[in-house]
């Protein structure tokens, strides 16, 4: 069993982080870690919980959060019912002009890491090639031909094993799987269209084939705890798995599933138990997060990777050069792309935090 030290009280007044330096053990059972994660809840027991993530963050990772971006909307979204909380899907993707021309306006920005995000096409049962595997490698070989950037894919489970390998051999960094949530009816109930089966066997494909993994949790849309500890739990059988993005619950206006907004307290403790968990893997923040969720994502041990700027393709605003607000910048580039530099404002809440991010891994 582990051994937490005495209470929070008595953590807090030795000023010493829990006694995980080297992040959790790998007996460390689902029970502990559950226990661990409720515990979190105490924010007394959470500041020491928070110091000892943060502290094996930057010994494994460094404290330099490095820009990346993303282009969204790439391939269509043919699950049918869709998922009843998401409003980012399109029936109609982008087309490959418009997709290297956004690389080539993030890149014009610095930025030298590109998230390429589309929707789902479930390969057939057992085929050996389907779903997106060909228009995918298409379309990365077109990027790569126009500009010098790291990919990762995100396509959901639309990839099979010769998916994968085409990417892999392209040099694609990593391929998105995001299990969002690990309770199978709650799956169900929320993504009626989908497979849970399918996007395991994604990340099992990766990880016979040596290609590094990327997944994302959804926190908020219903979940117990015993669920989030599960997925974490049940993640640590990926030794792939690279970057793990965590993304808050938000009722988006059209979407059918309602609720309300996930808290950012329990995310953050969730990192934190991730981090311990995970001492080298990047983790990140996803949709339902913004700038003013760095601070305290950051303190809970959560980095290294910030996304620093996002495409749209069609954006009347941008048409004219308008600044997209604030700090923000909105740059057309050709006629229906729009690049948003969020760069700007982020930079300054991480200069605020004593952190200066840089446009490439720092380590």
């Amino acid at each position: 069993m582990m051994q937490l030290s005495g209470s929070p009280e008595a953590v807090l007044a030795a000023r010493e982080p829990l006694p995980f330096a080297d992040g959790l053990p790998q007996e460390c059972s689902e029970r502990e870690l559950l226990d661990l994660y409720r515990r979190s809840a105490d924010p007394a027991f959470a500041t020491a919980l928070f110091a000892s993530a943060g502290r094996l963050r930057d010994r494994s990772l460094g404290r330099a959060p490095w820009w990346s971006a993303g282009i969204s909307a790439i391939t269509p979204c043919e699950l049918d019912p869709l998922c009843d909380y998401c409003t980012f899907f399109s029936r109609n993707g982008a087309a490959t002009a418009d997709v290297v021309a956004a690389a080539g306006g993030i890149s014009e920005l610095g930025i030298r890491h590109l998230h390429l995000s589309g929707g789902t096409r479930l390969p057939a049962k057992d085929a050996l090639i389907g779903g997106y595997d060909v228009h995918m490698i298409e379309l990365v070989q077109a990027v790569r031909e126009a500009v010098d950037v790291e990919i990762e894919v995100n396509v959901g489970p639309s990839l099979t094993r010769s998916g994968v390998r085409g990417l892999k051999e392209l040099g694609v960094a990593a391929i998105t799987s995001s299990l969002e949530v690990m309770n199978p009816e709650l799956f169900a109930r929320s993504k009626p269209g989908d497979s849970l089966a399918a996007r395991i066997r994604l990340m099992e494909l990766c990880e016979e084939e040596g290609m590094p993994i990327r997944s994302m949790m959804l926190v908020g849309l219903g979940e117990t705890d015993a669920d989030r500890v599960a997925h974490l739990h049940f993640l640590r059988r990926f030794s792939m798995l690279r970057h793990l993005r965590l993304s808050r619950y938000m009722p988006f206006p059209g979407a059918a599933a309602g609720g309300v907004r996930c808290s950012p307290w329990p995310l953050a403790r969730l990192t934190a138990v991730a981090r311990l968990l995970f001492p080298t893997l990047d983790l990140g923040l996803a949709a339902g997060n913004g700038p003013d969720d760095l601070a305290l994502w950051w303190l809970a041990g959560g980095g290294n990777q910030v996304l620093g700027a996002s495409v749209s393709m069609k954006d009347p605003r941008a048409r004219k050069g308008a600044d997209a607000g604030g700090e923000a910048r909105a740059i057309a580039v050709g006629e229906r792309v729009v690049v948003h530099d969020e760069m700007p404002r982020i930079s300054r809440y991480l200069r605020e935090m004593g952190l200066t991010p840089t446009f490439a891994p720092m380590f």
